[in-house]
């Protein structure tokens, strides 16, 4: 009898220290929550942070696109290098040398990426329309959102990331050499 009871003690025991190690990790896991704001980062600049307000003070753009099998889509947004400007990248003058070099990662809360070299958002080299769009057919974006990228030209709209959190400008002229 004895030793039933303190079988239970000892996994009763057993069942709280793993909830209470799992509470524990549950804690420092990165929380998937939609964002409200888009953290904009270039070295040598302060970060910025561009909320639904601030994008709506910007000069937007209106286009149709549809994505997959979706019925086509009126979608307006900021075109991504004016959101570059604002952060202080500009491309208002021919970009060259180091700077060719350079691109920038955009991040969505799920951690997915994609990168467009800065030469492609160059009015003079690339010129790839690219828009962080807040609205669809009238609408604040709603499980895609609050904001979203959308690249009309692609063939396939692999770049076009939902919920994005993050667009930084990355050097990439440094290379480290063994």
């Amino acid at each position: 009898m004895a030793t039933r009871l303190s079988a239970k003690y000892f996994f009763g025991s057993l069942m709280l220290a793993a909830c209470l190690v799992f509470t524990a990790n549950a804690a420092d896991a990165p929380a998937m929550t939609a964002a409200t704001g888009v953290k904009v980062l270039v070295d040598g600049k302060p970060p910025l942070n561009l909320d639904a307000s601030a994008l709506a003070a910007m000069p937007h753009e209106d286009l149709t696109a549809s994505a997959h099998d979706e019925p086509a889509s009126q979608w307006r947004g900021v075109k991504l290098e004016d959101v570059l400007a604002k952060a202080g990248v500009s491309l208002d003058k021919p970009l060259r040398g180091k700077a060719l070099a350079s691109f920038v990662r955009v991040t969505a809360a799920d951690q997915y990426q994609v990168v467009f070299g800065l030469s492609d958002l160059d009015p003079t080299l690339g010129h790839t329309q690219v828009l962080l769009v807040d609205t669809r057919d009238g609408k604040a974006l709603d499980k895609d959102g609050p904001f979203r990228l959308l690249v009309p030209g692609d063939k396939r709209p692999t770049r076009w990331v939902r919920n994005v959190t993050t667009i930084e400008v990355v050097d990439g002229g440094t290379t480290s050499r063994p």
